[in-house]
């Protein structure tokens, strides 16, 4: 939840969020990709995206104590109306 709070924050800022709609409407997944990991996230995301929207999978990591994930956090941003 903590990693969610962060991506949160960061697509709240209007210049990083027109950045994100930008190029995920042109169909530009390394870039999409590249400002994802730009925020410094320490879990896992996986990003789909449309013309319309974007949805960011946030997934715990694997660690040697709990070797299967357990849990996935979806955010959802959609632009216009």
């Amino acid at each position: 939840m903590e990693q969610g709070s962060i991506l949160l924050d960061r697509l709240g800022d209007p210049g990083f969020a027109r950045k994100m709609m930008t190029v995920a409407q042109q169909g530009k997944k390394a870039e999409v990709d590249q400002l994802i990991h730009s925020i410094g996230l320490k879990v896992p995301v996986i990003t789909k995206f449309t013309p319309s929207g974007v949805i960011f999978e946030l997934s715990t990591q694997a660690t040697q104590q709990a070797p299967m994930s357990c849990c996935t956090l979806s955010v959802s941003m959609k632009w216009g109306t």
